[in-house]
């Protein structure tokens, strides 16, 4: 009788054993999930960040160039050499060998050839900073004149071509648009993410 007792006894601790390790694996199966989806958020931030210091970065090499970024009345025009209409190529020149590299390059006469230059550097940190092909930067990427904001709703709202139809103004809009890798990405639509950035030059 005394050794059917420490069997049952023995077979009610087993029991214990499995819940407490069926407790543990879901445990750390939560903290497994927790953990992805934080490296998923941080990248998002990450992204997001560097596409607020690039589009900063355009604006202070336009605003440093004044000469090339405006019109005679001191205006941003469709015609200056940094602006990129929605669904055209950026207008970039190749760094000399006089040029060095583009940490190096001299801009104090500016002009237009120092825009070409700093589109390509620009673009350089651009591809590095952000998961962009040359499909998006020509399709979503817009540098242009602009006096009224992008129109909520469109099919791609940052990225809006009517922004841009204002042949000339004192405001620019720089649209930078990039992969969303994550799928889940607050205000991305589409596997895009967008910033859009309206500043005076």
């Amino acid at each position: 009788m005394q050794l059917s007792r420490e069997s049952s006894q023995a077979g009610f601790s087993l029991i214990e054993v499995l819940v407490s390790l069926v407790i543990i694996c879901i445990g750390v199966l939560g903290l497994v999930a927790l953990q992805s989806r934080s490296l998923v958020l941080s990248q998002d931030a990450i992204q997001r960040n560097n596409a607020i210091m690039l589009a900063g970065d355009l604006l202070e090499l336009m605003r440093s160039n004044a000469g090339a970024a405006l019109d005679s009345k001191g205006r941003f025009s469709a015609d200056s050499p940094y602006a990129k209409p929605v669904g055209k190529d950026f207008t970039t020149r190749a760094l000399e060998a006089a040029d060095g590299s583009c940490a190096s390059l001299a801009r104090g006469q500016g002009g237009e050839t120092i825009a070409g230059k700093d589109l390509t550097c620009w673009l350089q940190q651009v591809r590095t900073l952000l998961p962009v092909s040359d499909a998006i930067l020509k399709a979503n990427f817009a540098v242009c004149p602009t006096r009224q904001p992008p129109q909520v709703g469109s099919a791609a709202p940052y990225a809006d071509p009517d922004a841009c139809v204002s042949p000339d103004a004192s405001m620019v809009m720089i649209v930078l648009a990039w992969q969303d890798n994550t799928g889940n990405s607050a205000g991305c639509s589409g596997g895009l993410c967008f910033y859009t950035l309206r500043g005076e030059l």
